[in-house]
């Protein structure tokens, strides 16, 4: 059967597929459920949320999570929701392939913003599942949308990056920047972009904080 035991249990005992892993999310994984439709957003809202999902540790999570002008407050909302939805989960599991696992591990953001079509406006960002026709060269599949330089560029990059992981099990190639291994000594990640670049996780403090306050039984976060 294909789980023997929780998945949890396998990475903290290393007992895992011990290969290469590529992995990531989109910079506003859902960004459109705060900026979109009929949703009221405001501030004091997300900060009653803040003592909902963590009554002992608001003041600590809005440190994190910033309402302090009303554009901080949308992209904190924002950014909660993205995480709460895929960013955490895929980052403890790119955690526990770090820490248990005997392979390359190689972690991405895919940040280019969309520049809206027939179902999404600008607004929403790199919005989930926005990357797929960047990484399968279909971006002219998309309805009412122009597709730009930028978009090409990037396209090509992520065709590269991962046409090179599948064969070798390293995205690396000639001609790309360089896409670091993920892990303690600088925590990089390539930031897929109009200018991709390997940069450092500047959010680990905010995931180690909801790993502690969600107590997952799972691998031990590596320390930072």
């Amino acid at each position: 059967y294909f789980f023997p035991k929780p998945p949890a249990e396998i990475y903290a005992a290393g007992e895992q597929a011990h290969i290469p892993l590529l992995a990531g999310w989109n910079a506003d994984e859902a960004r459109g459920g705060v900026v979109g439709g009929n949703n009221r957003f405001s501030a004091e809202g997300f900060a009653a949320q803040a003592n909902r999902d963590f009554p002992t540790q608001a003041a600590e999570f809005l440190k994190l999570y910033s309402t302090a002008t009303p554009e901080e407050a949308v992209a904190s909302a924002s950014d909660y929701a993205g995480d709460r939805f895929i960013a955490y989960s895929t980052w403890k599991w790119l955690e526990a392939h770090t820490s248990t696992g005997t392979k390359p591990v190689y972690r991405y953001k895919f940040a280019l913003p969309n520049p809206g079509d027939r179902y999404h406006t600008p607004a929403v960002g790199a919005f989930h599942s926005d990357d797929i026709e960047y990484v399968f060269g279909t971006l002219d599949s998309r309805l009412e949308v122009v597709v730009r330089p930028e978009d090409r560029k990037l396209s090509d990059q992520m065709q590269e990056y991962w046409t090179n992981f599948a064969r070798t099990g390293d995205p690396n190639g000639a001609g790309l920047p360089k896409w670091p291994v993920y892990g303690p000594s600088q925590w990089q990640m390539m930031v897929l972009d109009k200018n991709s670049a390997a940069k450092v996780d500047s959010h680990r403090d905010r995931y180690l904080f909801l790993d502690s306050a969600w107590q997952k039984p799972a691998t031990a976060s590596v320390k930072p």
